[in-house]
């Protein structure tokens, strides 16, 4: 598959194809597709030009490879998530780059390294089961809706511990307030700067404030503790207040609420994602729902799911990978170039904005047979596993997801769990259409029926 132009010499390679009115129109509408329609037909370096914004839609592995880890330093996040993302989210390790990002990074990597995060798996499974014991026979429930909430519950729990017990319902309040706004925003053709008094930036920053001053004070709380002497949980926080840089300091309390705000965004909403499209997959395939079932069953039983269990359920994990392959939550990554590079004959120049589609590089034909079957085989023990840039649902290079593990954990326990625990089905007359939001989310949500609990 190559480009438009490129027959003809590398000197046509930088004349985009410019997109018509009626292209961006398809493109408001249906993201997802568009990119899907642009690709097919210029080829999986796709260079495009909107409003005179020169951008390349990039679906190929070494391509891919080569721009986050070869040139990763001459990229930046681009400009409009910076300038959206910043407004909640601060100076996190989600939002700044260069030393600062390495320095924040270097940091916080171990505290999601796997001998920590295995004292979460018990939280994990409670709060699941706590959902599945409020459910009743015979009601409906919108999945998305569910799986917010708890994974909200999960993050608190595993963060806060038991500083939190009141207070998730307002901090669900505040954040279904940003998330709202951010959805809205992104409908904006251009960036408005942030001191314009649009309502939706007003309406944001009260949110904003609100959970700022909820957070602070569960922060100095703790900090006093530790501070005293006093025992304390070995929970997120605790992490995050103990940690030190190389040269021995510790975050100011700014820093450490701008990460607590990136692991309450980035901790719950992904994860509520993919356990809503594995669940709206799972049970229009009766048959792979079926063989999970039995793996379940002969593994645990009717016992609490543990860490150690997960590793005799390999079926668990290959089927929510391969619904993370049909469906990854972060359906694109983009970043704006700072410096001048070329790669394969394409040259990028600063103010050139890449986006990396996980979502169109996972429907590839070559890379995954009848891309459109959802097929949990693909990740089978003795199958040749994807190429780290051929499947990314958590990213990859550098700034790969520092809380993947944690993520996969915890849809691994919470799945088994719900599983273990009820009979669901969808509701009737549904049609699951992917729509690009800050995740990318079944359009109309997906509703299920509990017909028995186990």
């Amino acid at each position: 598959m190559v480009s438009a132009g490129l027959e003809t010499g590398n000197e046509q390679m930088t004349k985009p194809y410019r997109l018509s009115w009626s292209d961006m129109g398809e493109f408001r509408r249906d993201q997802i597709g568009k990119v899907l329609e642009l690709t097919q037909q210029l080829g999986r370096v796709a260079h495009i030009s909107a409003l005179g914004i020169p951008i390349y839609f990039i679906s190929e592995p070494e391509m891919i490879r080569e721009i986050l880890v070869r040139h990763a330093n001459d990229l930046h996040k681009d400009r409009f998530t910076k300038h959206m993302f910043k407004r909640w989210l601060g100076e996190s390790i989600l939002t700044t780059e260069g030393t600062k990002w390495q320095r924040q990074r270097k940091l916080i990597q171990p505290i999601f390294h796997a001998v920590h995060i295995h004292d979460f798996a018990a939280v994990f499974a409670d709060r699941a089961k706590e959902m599945c014991d409020r459910w009743r026979v015979g009601d409906t429930y919108e999945l998305g809706r569910e799986m917010m909430e708890l994974t909200l519950r999960i993050i608190c729990r595993t963060m806060f511990s038991e500083d939190i017990d009141g207070l998730i319902d307002k901090m669900d309040e505040y954040l279904k307030v940003i998330s709202k706004e951010a959805q809205f925003q992104l409908n904006y053709p251009f960036t408005v700067p942030n001191w314009v008094p649009l309502p939706t930036y007003r309406r944001q920053d009260r949110a904003v404030d609100g959970i700022h001053k909820l957070l602070l004070a569960i922060i100095h709380k703790r900090q006093a503790r530790i501070q005293n002497g006093e025992e304390v949980p070995s929970d997120l926080l605790t992490m995050l207040l103990t940690s030190k840089y190389e040269d021995g300091q510790m975050m100011s309390d700014k820093q450490v609420l701008d990460e607590c705000m990136v692991v309450f965004f980035a901790g719950h909403e992904t994860t509520a994602v993919g356990l809503t499209w594995t669940w709206a997959t799972l049970l229009q395939h009766p048959d792979v729902l079926e063989k999970l079932t039995k793996e379940i069953d002969e593994v645990i039983g009717d016992q609490a799911v543990h860490y150690e269990d997960l590793a005799k359920m390999p079926y668990l994990s290959q089927v929510i990978k391969e619904a993370l392959r049909l469906h990854p939550p972060v359906a694109a990554v983009a970043r704006a170039v700072t410096n001048s590079f070329d790669i394969n004959g394409y040259h990028f120049k600063p103010k050139d904005t890449i986006a990396i589609h996980i979502n169109t590089l996972h429907q590839q034909e070559e890379f995954y047979p009848e891309p459109h079957r959802f097929d949990p085989d693909r990740f089978a023990p003795d199958q040749e596993q994807p190429d780290r840039y051929t499947y990314m649902p958590f990213g990859a290079g550098s700034r790969i997801c520092v809380g993947n593990a944690f993520a996969m954990l915890e849809m691994q326990i919470v799945l088994a769990t719900m599983i273990q625990s009820l009979r669901l089905s969808l509701a009737p007359g549904q049609e699951f259409v992917p729509q690009q939001l800050i995740t990318l989310r079944p359009r109309d949500g997906v509703k299920v029926k509990v017909g028995a609990k186990r």
